[in-house]
């Protein structure tokens, strides 16, 4: 109902079909089409059927990581986006440059708008309510998560076919994509996962997911070192 020229304006204020910023001349652009890249690239007009696939995240768009992990830091500060940011310093020889990055800000709509947070539950919904796809993983989670799972498509189906993982190489096999942040009340981590051929279903990347945040929320547990026994 939106449309894809509604879709792509959005979209491209969360970064998608950009560069991030972030100080790495290699990055990535990825893809977010619209009418005119099909009709170049094509030589097709638009179907509606293109602004279905895009609406999901399929099709002929293209993120990467770092863009997903920038519109979820976008989503979290209610609109306001940051570039992300690596480097932290440069050494020549004895000589040290420290990078102070000016990164470079924008706002998406009203940062007082209720859909931030509409959003935001949805996603802490979805590993904390007993009908979300993720409660099984995240639910016990002392300090809060936020999550969505998700999967990339390796090959296109044929129609009528069904994807079964174990049927096919895995060179062919989905990639598990999950992105989460945490702690939900006050975020401090924002994290895209991402399972190469990781296979069928997104709550594959979970564990590992929930393992890497319990890693940075959750002191470790340190072991007195065990006391050698004093010879008789």
């Amino acid at each position: 109902m939106m449309g894809i020229d509604r879709i792509h304006t959005m979209l491209g204020q969360f970064g998608y079909g950009k560069s991030t910023g972030i100080d790495l001349n290699e990055e990535y652009n990825g893809l977010l089409p619209n009418r005119n890249w099909k009709q170049k690239v094509h030589k097709k007009p638009w179907y509606q059927g293109d602004t279905v696939s895009v609406g999901i995240g399929q099709g002929y768009w293209i993120a990467t990581p770092i863009q997903m992990v920038k519109a979820m830091v976008a989503l979290i500060n209610n609109g306001r986006v940051i570039a992300p940011h690596l480097l932290e310093k440069a050494q020549r020889g004895k000589h040290i440059d420290m990078y102070h990055p000016t990164l470079p800000q924008a706002q998406i709509g009203d940062a007082n708008s209720p859909y931030w947070s509409l959003v935001r539950h949805a996603m802490f919904g979805m590993a904390n309510a007993p009908n979300g796809t993720g409660y099984k993983y995240f639910h016990t989670a002392p300090y809060g998560i936020a999550a969505k799972s998700g999967t990339s498509q390796v090959f296109s189906l044929k129609q009528n076919q069904t994807y079964n993982a174990k049927m096919i190489p895995v060179r062919l096999r989905d990639h598990i994509f999950y992105t989460a942040f945490a702690p939900f009340n006050s975020p401090k981590v924002a994290i895209a996962l991402i399972l190469e051929n990781g296979g069928g279903e997104g709550v594959t990347a979970a564990p590992v997911m929930r393992q890497i945040l319990d890693h940075i929320f959750i002191p470790a547990v340190s072991t007195p070192p065990v006391q050698m026994a004093q010879q008789q």
